[in-house]
């Protein structure tokens, strides 16, 4: 009995291969996609709230072309005017070559002008205190690249600036200065995270190192910064912690 049940099942299963119509032709499964970290449609809108309870928004919208590539913009509300060098809060930025950059370049300038003579403030002490840069291209900072792989680490950010500090607005009492901005990216892995905006079961966390090296006369200063992102798939970036504490997404809407 067991032997010709054997047999009948070899026979089903002998059908069940050979048995199809020549003509048939099986469905090719569908390549699937890659989820979008960073989605990019004009209109798209997040609203975030930092550890001081203060919320700020961040739409894109329509862009420009450069030789380099097409950006788009970010556009702001209610941001902290306490924010100093936040790399993460661009004012335009592109998707291509795999990878998302965020175009940084007035904010390093910035940062340098407004940050430097806070600095070095204590060894001119009474004088008043001025920044002159030389003209300079700096490059994209790049958020990340794909595919998100655990524990690569990347150079998201390298340039350096040549300058003067000037003294009470005299071109004779200038000091030459360099400065230089490295930021480097390692992605630490998959998470869930929650935030008020929901819950998301699987998010990417990536690390940021930001190092602000300033040199006046023969002495070199370092700063150093920290920043972790959480990216959610069609979403973006969802939590932002640094020295600061948190800031998390409350909302979003896309077109």
């Amino acid at each position: 009995m067991n032997k010709m049940r054997l047999i009948s099942l070899t026979l089903c299963a002998i059908f069940i291969l050979f048995g199809c119509d020549s003509d048939e032709t099986l469905t090719p499964i569908e390549e699937q996609k890659p989820p979008n970290y960073f989605p990019d449609a004009v209109g798209s809108n997040w609203v975030y709230r930092n550890a001081d309870g203060h919320e700020w928004t961040r739409e894109i919208t329509d862009g420009y072309s450069t030789d380099e590539g097409d950006y788009q913009l970010f556009t702001y509300s209610q941001l902290s005017s306490e924010d100093e060098l936040d790399y993460l809060k661009p004012n335009a930025f592109r998707v291509a070559e795999n990878r998302v950059r965020f175009a940084i370049g007035e904010k390093i300038n910035l940062y340098i002008e407004n940050k430097l003579p806070v600095l070095v403030q204590d060894e001119f002490a009474g004088l008043e205190l001025d920044i002159a840069l030389d003209p300079t291209s700096h490059p994209d900072f790049v958020l990340f690249q794909f595919p998100l792989i655990p524990n690569v680490e990347w150079e998201a950010f390298n340039t350096k600036i040549n300058g003067s500090l000037v003294l009470q607005n005299l071109v004779l009492l200038q000091i030459p200065l360099e400065a230089e901005i490295s930021i480097k990216g390692n992605v630490i892995g998959e998470s869930p995270v929650e935030t008020p905006a929901g819950s998301f079961d699987s998010a990417f966390q990536i690390a940021y190192e930001m190092e602000f090296t300033h040199t006046l006369f023969p002495e070199a200063e370092v700063v150093r910064q920290h920043q972790t992102i959480w990216f959610a798939p069609h979403v973006g970036i969802v939590k932002i912690e640094n020295e600061s504490g948190v800031t998390a997404l409350i909302s979003y809407t896309f077109p």
